[in-house]
C-alpha cells in the first residue's frame, strides 16, 4: 500500500477555500470589522514582511473569536456541500481517485479548517490533517489548537500520525512553499500539477 498526501487549497481545489469560507461564514459587518483589525498584517503580507501562516492565525482570531460552535459547524457542513464542489480541480480529483482505486491510504494535509474539511473528507473516505479551531464553553476562541498546520508543521504531523516505512511508497501533491516540507517526505513529488524529482526544481 502507498501513502498519498494531498494539499487542499489550490491543489485539490483551483482556488483558496479558506478565503471563500471566511466570506461564507461571516456577516458583512464582521468582515468589515475583522478587515480593519488585520489590515496592518495584510499590508505586511503584501510587502513580504508577513507570511501566510501569520495571516491565517490572525484572520482566525478576528473572524471566529466567540463564534458559537454549533453555528459554525452548521456553516462548515453547508459550505462543504454547496460551495466546495464548485472549487474542485478535476485533474487532481482524478489523481486522488486513482490512488483510492489502488487501495492507497489517501490523506488531505491542509492549513485550512477542520470545520468544513472534515465533512468533505468524510464524504470521500479520506483521512485529514489540518488546522483545528479551539472551543471553550460552546464557542470558538479564534485560536488554533496546535498552532498553524503549515510548512514544517505539515511534515511533523504526518510523521506523528503515520510510520512512512510502513508504506511501499509515499506520494505528495502540493502547490506552494507551504508544502515543501511535506514534499520532502515523498518518493514521488507533484508540484503545481507536474512531477518533480528534487526539491530544487520547485518554483516559488
Amino acid at each position: 500500500m502507498n501513502l498519498a498526501l494531498f494539499d487542499f487549497d489550490n491543489t485539490i481545489t483551483h482556488s483558496d477555500s479558506f478565503s471563500h469560507f471566511l466570506k461564507y461564514s461571516l456577516s458583512y459587518r464582521k468582515q468589515l470589522l475583522g478587515g480593519i483589525k488585520v489590515a496592518p498584517w495584510l499590508i505586511g503580507f503584501r510587502m513580504g514582511y508577513v507570511n501566510d501562516q501569520q495571516i491565517r492565525i490572525r484572520l482566525c482570531r478576528a473572524a471566529f473569536k466567540n463564534y458559537p460552535a454549533i453555528m459554525l459547524e452548521q456553516q462548515g457542513q453547508q459550505f462543504s456541500q454547496t460551495i466546495l464542489p464548485n472549487l474542485m480541480n478535476e485533474h487532481t480529483l482524478q489523481q486522488l481517485l486513482a490512488h483510492q482505486q489502488k487501495g492507497d491510504q489517501v490523506v488531505v494535509v491542509s492549513s485550512s479548517l477542520d470545520v468544513y474539511l472534515s465533512h468533505w473528507c468524510q464524504q470521500q473516505s479520506i483521512d485529514l490533517i489540518c488546522n483545528q479551531l479551539e472551543v471553550q464553553e460552546g464557542c470558538y476562541t479564534g485560536e488554533l489548537q496546535q498552532g498553524d498546520c503549515g510548512y514544517m508543521e505539515k511534515a511533523k504531523r504526518i510523521q506523528q500520525k503515520y510510520c512512512l516505512n510502513d508504506f511501499d511508497a509515499v506520494y505528495a501533491y502540493g502547490d506552494s512553499p507551504n508544502d515543501h516540507a511535506m514534499l520532502a517526505l515523498a518518493d514521488y513529488k507533484f508540484y503545481q500539477g507536474k512531477e518533480i524529482n528534487f526539491l530544487n526544481e520547485l518554483s516559488v
